[in-house]
């Protein structure tokens, strides 16, 4: 099995298995956590960016793993060393913690990532509730792995399994797993990060490991009991609404701007960033009410 089939076959039928096997438990248990109309939707949003991942993002990730590789590198990583598999997974979780952060604190990528945020539900089909532009900016934060001296295809492999990781994570059924919460990114950590609970904003970015969080002050213990959604829930069934939003959101930020430096601020600094009244050098930071306190 080459890189595109496992990027293409396999992992959408791991989560279609994870998903008949959830839907089956919350069945026998009785619970309403698995709304049908939830999951249609989420089925509908990730359908559509598995096929534009699949056409572009994907192609364009590896096509500019290559050229990093062979253009933009002298460094070569021997993957026969017993730590080469272990470095690489490690570099491919520091992306993903930056990635995802940046998604959060960057406005005009929160514009994109929170479409993952926005159902008011958690479980398994939450994973595939993605944005159909994530991927045009996910690739450059990969790019520290074919600089480090691992090839393209290590470097994509590295990718795919920190994302396929997080499946696992999306659901509720996983309480504490002991000592594992202490380097793990767990399903009670993610549980947080989805989270709109004032306690748990921005919280929890990890993807394998929680040790970056750990590390930057990111990291929030589930504590008090998790609310899931944006601050100000959507309330939308649409998809096409779903992904762009807070695009149209954006726009009449920057529309009302009166400075040309705030028309840009918008886009960089944190949502709910907004000019102080007198338009001097001081800036206030808000809560937009658009995003979600959470993955």
């Amino acid at each position: 099995m080459d890189i595109n089939q496992f990027a293409y076959f396999f992992v959408p039928a791991f989560i279609i298995g994870e998903i008949v096997v959830r839907s089956i438990l919350d069945w026998k248990k009785r619970r309403q956590t698995f709304p049908l109309k939830d999951v249609l939707i989420n089925f509908s949003i990730g359908l559509i960016d598995r096929l534009v991942t699949t056409l572009f993002w994907t192609v364009i990730m590896y096509k500019a793993f290559v050229a990093i590789y062979q253009h933009g590198t002298t460094l070569r990583i021997d993957m026969s060393n017993w730590w080469a598999w272990p470095l690489a997974l490690l570099l491919s979780d520091f992306a993903f913690y930056w990635y995802h952060r940046a998604g959060h604190e960057v406005r005009f990528l929160w514009a994109i990532h929170n479409v993952h945020h926005s159902s008011e539900h958690y479980n398994f089909s939450t994973s595939i509730r993605l944005s159909w532009l994530e991927g045009l900016f996910r690739w450059p934060f990969w790019c520290i792995l074919p600089i480090a001296g691992f090839t393209p295809e290590v470097s994509m492999i590295a990718y795919m399994i920190t994302r396929l990781y997080q499946v696992t994570l999306h659901n509720e059924y996983i309480s504490k797993l002991g000592w594992l919460e202490h380097v793990l990114s767990t399903p009670s950590h993610h549980r947080v990060h989805h989270a709109r609970n004032p306690k748990y904003l921005d919280k929890n970015y990890g993807g394998i490991t929680i040790l970056w969080d750990r590390l930057f002050g990111t990291f929030a213990r589930e504590e008090e009991p998790v609310e899931y959604g944006l601050v100000k829930q959507l309330n939308s069934s649409n998809i096409v609404w779903i992904n762009f939003h807070e695009y149209v959101s954006l726009w009449q930020d920057i529309r009302k701007a009166k400075r040309w430096q705030d028309r840009l601020l918008y886009l960089w600094h944190k949502p709910g960033w907004t000019p102080a009244p007198d338009h001097d050098n001081k800036r206030i930071l808000g809560l937009d009410p658009n995003r979600t306190m959470s993955e």
